[in-house]
């Protein structure tokens, strides 16, 4: 078999299909773990039909594949978190706790892990210092699905203790831009949809959020599967901290440009103060993995409005 199988969960979904793309012009040989098949097929690109609740169909993925490296994005997001919080708990800790106990029991001969946490295990903005918020700093979740990533950072770690794999934590706070439509903080999408097909949306929030545009994030992903790394770490993924006013304040000046202007942003008149973290600190990402992507926050605007005319 190829020496570069990665095993991807969540392969269908906004960051596993960008990081699939990456992986793939990488020279991996690609097996996506999801319930259901993506719209299209690319070379080198193999489906395992399964549910990450489900032992048996993960145990049996992997056995077929036996991968080198592992890619575990497959969650259930936070709304669905908050509205189906046993079914959270299953999806998100058990099975990341299968799946890891898997790797351990089928002698997998892996060279990276690879886990997708989120800064939603922080806490409220006063409890970080002026130079941002580091990843060795409180964890205070706001809400449920904050807590099944802290479980799995706590699994990360002990995975490599007791197996050696070399094993990546990463977080991430607001993704935007092409494949991002779920979750509440997926507003800034939808404004950039509405904006491209001169609609109405209504901001339900404001203050400040940590932004990460959409292809960086698979890219970034990818990149911690690829590239040189050894021990365990937890990152921050790479973003732009900006208050909400200046990334609509952007859209805006960028759809002028495009000569769009059948369109309305407000915020909506419930609107409140965003609780999310913002201003997370990267140094040791970019000291770790060079290779990361980063677009400026009008370039990230700009590309997903083109994107969303096209569509």
């Amino acid at each position: 078999m190829s020496k570069n199988r990665v095993f991807v969960t969540g392969s269908t979904g906004c960051i596993g299909s960008h990081a699939v793309r990456v992986l793939l012009n990488e020279g991996f040989i690609v097996y996506g773990f999801s319930r259901k098949p993506p719209a299209d097929l690319p070379d080198n690109y193999m489906h395992l039909e399964g549910d990450l609740s489900d032992k048996e169909s993960l145990v049996g993925a992997l056995k077929k594949c036996e991968p080198t490296h592992i890619l575990h994005l497959g969650a259930l997001q936070t709304p669905d978190c908050r509205d189906y919080p046993l079914r959270g708990m299953e999806i998100n800790v058990l099975g990341t706790a299968y799946l890891f106990k898997a790797c351990m029991d089928e002698k997998l001969q892996l060279q990276r892990f690879v886990f997708a946490s989120s800064s939603a295990v922080n806490g409220p903005r006063s409890l970080y210092g002026t130079d941002g918020v580091h990843t060795e700093d409180p964890l205070q979740p706001f809400n449920l699905y904050g807590y099944w990533k802290i479980a799995g950072e706590g699994m990360a770690q002990a995975f490599h203790q007791e197996s050696g794999v070399p094993t990546v934590s990463l977080r991430l706070a607001t993704t935007y831009g092409p494949g991002r439509d779920r979750g509440f903080t997926a507003a800034m999408t939808s404004a950039l949809k509405a904006v491209a097909g001169g609609g109405r949306f209504e901001i339900p929030y404001r203050g400040k959020e940590n932004y990460h545009f959409s292809y960086d994030v698979g890219a970034g992903f990818a990149r911690a599967v690829i590239d040189s790394f050894s021990g365990y770490g937890t990152f921050n993924l790479l973003g732009k901290t900006s208050t909400v006013d200046n990334f609509l304040g952007l859209i805006n000046e960028e759809a002028r440009e495009m000569g769009l202007s059948n369109f309305q942003l407000n915020y909506s008149g419930d609107a409140e103060q965003t609780p999310f973290i913002y201003d997370l600190n990267c140094v040791s990402t970019r000291q770790a993995f060079p290779k990361m992507p980063q677009t400026e926050l009008r370039e990230g605007i700009r590309l997903s409005l083109r994107y969303f005319l096209k569509t």
